[in-house]
């Protein structure tokens, strides 16, 4: 049995071990972050999160960017593959670019982009897809971190490569097999996230129309560009036939479109049977033999 003389030598050792140990899971930011939670961790603890800035031009992100933060954009995971554009890389590939971004599995990554966009939700679930557990996404992005006056600079400051190894998962993504065999079988909701212009124009047989802005607040009201309530949303989709008992394939042209219902579905609302169609429309209309559904306009 320990002394209580040796116990009182111990405890300033386990005091450290305790303080210098990995937050908790419950500790770690949720899926989707405020700017106010960002700027308290960030003052609290400078370093502790990985920013990756997502915005699509190099040349917004020189004017100014969240202290710290990295640029990286949705292009930097994919690209066209046997005539399909927006095609994933491999998964080395991909692991490449996160160690290139110092990547970890230690600190907590938040992305964000203009809003709380597409931009931001393809390259968190890419990420997160990749095997990289601790992603969040900025509520509103640059355009709410700024219109509530926080902190921008130009400044950029080198950043050590990772060499973590991320374990992907690629059940979170299906194939275009799959993808038939559930129009076949009807044995998933199909969500189509485009324009509903887009939908009516030509989309996977049995899909239903869920163009991913609705899951955004609108412009002229506060917050716009931020993410709708999860509840609001979740009555919304559950009215679709949509539950977290329901399997679920998600889709638009290319799968950026389609991340924001990916991640909307699977991380916000916590819904596990959701996927991520990558090759998308693009992929679907030019494969022969394949059905396309065309919505007709309404009767003048």
């Amino acid at each position: 049995m320990t002394s209580p003389r040796k116990l009182t030598r111990l405890f300033p050792v386990v005091l450290v071990l305790a303080l210098a140990a990995p937050a908790a899971a419950a500790d770690l930011f949720p899926p989707v972050v405020s700017p106010a939670a960002l700027a308290d961790r960030l003052a609290a603890a400078p370093g502790s999160v990985l920013l990756l800035d997502a915005r699509p031009a190099m040349k917004a992100f020189l004017a100014g960017h969240l202290p710290g933060a990295q640029s990286v954009v949705v292009d930097s995971f994919r690209s066209t593959a046997g005539g399909v554009p927006g095609t994933l890389f491999p998964w080395e590939t991909i692991q490449l670019v996160a160690h290139r971004l110092g990547v970890t599995g230690n600190i907590p990554v938040v992305v964000y982009s203009e809003e709380s966009d597409v931009d931001a939700t393809y390259v968190a679930s890419v990420l997160r897809v990749a095997g990289v557990k601790q992603v969040s996404v900025l509520d509103g992005g640059f355009e709410r971190w700024t219109a509530e006056k926080r902190p921008v600079t130009a400044e950029r400051k080198p950043v050590a490569a990772s060499t973590e190894a991320f374990a992907p998962r690629p059940a979170d993504l299906v194939a275009i097999g799959e993808v038939k065999k559930a129009v076949e079988t009807k044995s998933a909701v199909l969500l189509d996230a485009r324009p509903v212009e887009a939908y009516n124009a030509g989309h996977l047989p049995g899909a239903k129309s869920r163009f991913w802005k609705k899951d955004i607040v609108p412009d002229g009201q506060p917050n716009a560009g931020s993410f709708r309530p999860e509840a609001d949303v979740k009555a919304e989709l559950e009215a679709a036939g949509v539950t977290a008992a329901t399997p679920v394939i998600v889709y638009c042209n290319t799968g950026q479109q389609a991340s924001e219902l990916f991640y909307t579905l699977r991380y916000r609302l916590g819904y596990p049977n959701v996927r991520l169609y990558n090759g998308s429309w693009l992929e679907w209309s030019i494969t022969p033999g394949l059905l396309k559904e065309v919505t007709p306009p309404p009767a003048s």
